[in-house]
């Protein structure tokens, strides 16, 4: 990890050789505020008009989110931006969405989930997310006593059909049991575009793969420097905040990043 202060003059220096760099980004939680139900989330204006400007110079811009692929070009918007959704499962290529290959046997062990959890969970208050290759139950806005439920409910039915369960904020998630997260997301990026220089910017326990993978493909030689950006919360695992070498505070502080990287600041 390179100390604080240095950490913000290599971002500084990157963004006067951006030709090298790719800018790696979470959504919900970086680039949008956190709201009781994803279908509320935006991204401010002003974010979406810096990645604009980013996109256009940089190496690499993209978005790699937890939600489907379609979603995730719907909040940012911009037509240069990379997108993987799907916590790695699907990319956005030539226009169409594509399913990485292994998953695809486990679509119907998703569903049955979902199904289960629509009937099971739903009722009470938990807010069932349409995400096709994985599942995704939302207790944010539930009593305590539900998103309790819903997280013992969801890793019992994941242990039945053979599924990997993860738990963030205000957020249980059933995936099919293969490698494929935020972290296999940056290693394909940084395979097939080469850039010298890589960053992520996340907040939450999915992105911490991304922050590893950052790292494992500095220590392999692929990647000259890296950049993890953690955007701290009350509700985000300190490890986002520890294991970062800048620390943005909320989705304001994320402003501040992307400013530096578009040579305002």
């Amino acid at each position: 990890m390179v100390d604080r202060d240095e950490a913000w003059e290599r971002l500084r220096a990157w963004s006067e050789e951006p030709g090298a760099v790719a800018v790696l980004t979470d959504i919900d939680g970086t680039l949008a505020p956190i709201v009781p139900t994803p279908d509320m989330s935006e991204v401010p204006a002003e974010l979406k008009e810096l990645l604009r400007r980013i996109s256009e110079r940089y190496l690499l811009v993209a978005g790699i989110s937890g939600r489907k692929t379609e979603d995730a070009l719907g909040l940012i918007g911009l037509e240069d931006v990379v997108y993987f959704g799907n916590h790695g499962f699907e990319i956005l290529r030539d226009g169409e969405v594509e399913v990485i290959p292994e998953a695809l046997p486990y679509l119907e062990r998703v569903q049955d989930l979902e199904r289960r959890a629509r009937e099971e969970l739903a009722p009470q208050g938990a807010f069932i997310e349409e995400k096709g290759i994985t599942a995704s139950i939302h207790y944010r806005n539930a009593p305590p006593e539900v998103g309790e439920r819903s997280v013992r409910f969801v890793k019992a039915e994941g242990e039945r059909l053979g599924l990997r369960i993860t738990v963030g904020r205000g957020v249980v998630e059933a995936r099919p049991p293969i490698r494929a997260d935020k972290g296999t997301a940056v290693r394909a990026l940084v395979e097939q575009y080469a850039p010298k220089r890589a960053m992520f910017l996340g907040d939450d326990t999915t992105d911490l793969d991304a922050f590893r993978e950052l790292v494992a493909l500095r220590e392999e030689g692929v990647l000259e420097e890296i950049l993890r950006v953690g955007v701290a919360s009350d509700e985000g695992p300190p490890e986002i905040v520890s294991e970062a070498d800048i620390v943005a505070d909320g989705v304001e502080g994320v402003g501040e990043v992307l400013r530096v990287l578009a040579g305002e600041s």
